[in-house]
């Protein structure tokens, strides 16, 4: 491109145009041009700033499409008031990849953000740095206990890409009460593969059935308790699997992907093979068909 031809002085020239849909434009075309237009980095974090929402967000698109020399400019945009400018933050950090290690503590601050967007997108950023993300252990691990279900699978997915300094937690929330947790860290370790070789023993116990409380009635109060009388039998409507029965679908997946052949995993999955639900049925054949076929 020649300097005669090239668009980016018109474009940095018409960021200040009074309009902002030609502004966001401007900004917009700007990103378009990648890093050829990294020059314009310090116009497009002023338009961050910007009184209009679409210019902010248009501006904070093209910061995230210039590459590397917008990691200072991306760290910052972590902590802007917008969460569009955030989201498109913690995004383009995840394009980066490892790369972005120098923003590992900011990101694992966002995964507290209020906008659930920002938070899971911090979340796959993480997992994109991978091992070198290793100090975010502790706060994807919390992450996996809260109310963002997404949050939750992208904070599963990161440590199964960080890898073996992940695996006491993962280990750890596979014996959680919550069968949604379990569920999820047994994900996270079949998307490790052979690394998780070592949580094979906890999969095990996990994929066994747990079972009812019975009732028992309550004899401290002194008043006489009668046994609760069973409802009048229904035709259940059809449904999935609940989610204990949803971790222990998950749970001899992972078996399948880590690929153990021993006679204890073995053992299990041919057991989980005639449980009483489909889908765990299903799962385990599935995962003994995996380990046949090595």
């Amino acid at each position: 491109m020649s300097l005669v031809d090239d668009p980016m002085p018109d474009l940095v020239r018409t960021l200040r145009s009074p309009l902002p849909d030609i502004r966001a434009k401007a900004a917009r075309s700007l990103g378009k041009l990648g890093w050829m237009a990294k020059d314009a980095l310090p116009h497009l974090t002023h338009a961050l700033n910007d009184n209009d929402g679409a210019v902010r967000e248009a501006a904070a698109q093209a910061v995230g499409l210039m590459g590397p020399d917008a990691l200072p400019h991306l760290v910052r945009m972590i902590g802007h008031p917008d969460k569009y400018v955030r989201r498109n933050a913690v995004w383009a950090l995840g394009k980066l990849g490892p790369i972005a290690q120098d923003a590992v503590a900011d990101l694992c601050g966002a995964l507290k953000d209020a906008d659930p967007r920002t938070a899971a997108g911090a979340a796959q950023a993480l997992g994109n740095i991978g091992d070198d993300a290793a100090e975010a252990v502790p706060l994807l691990t919390e992450a996996m206990r809260g109310t963002n279900v997404v949050l939750c699978r992208m904070a599963a997915k990161a440590l199964s890409l960080i890898g073996r300094p992940a695996l006491p937690a993962l280990l750890a929330h596979l014996r959680h009460r919550d069968p949604f947790i379990r569920g999820e860290a047994a994900l996270a370790l079949g998307w490790m593969g052979s690394a998780a070789a070592a949580a094979v023993p906890t999969l095990i116990e996990a994929l066994r059935p747990t079972r009812p409380v019975a009732w028992v009635p309550d004899l401290t109060s002194g008043v006489p308790v009668t046994a609760p009388t069973p409802a009048t039998p229904i035709t259940p409507a059809p449904a999935g699997p609940t989610a204990e029965e949803t971790s222990r679908i998950y749970v001899a997946q992972a078996l399948g992907r880590i690929g153990s052949n021993t006679a204890a995993v073995v053992d299990a999955l041919t057991q989980a093979s005639a449980d009483g639900n489909d889908q765990v049925r299903q799962a385990a054949r599935t995962a003994l068909q995996q380990l046949q076929g090595q």
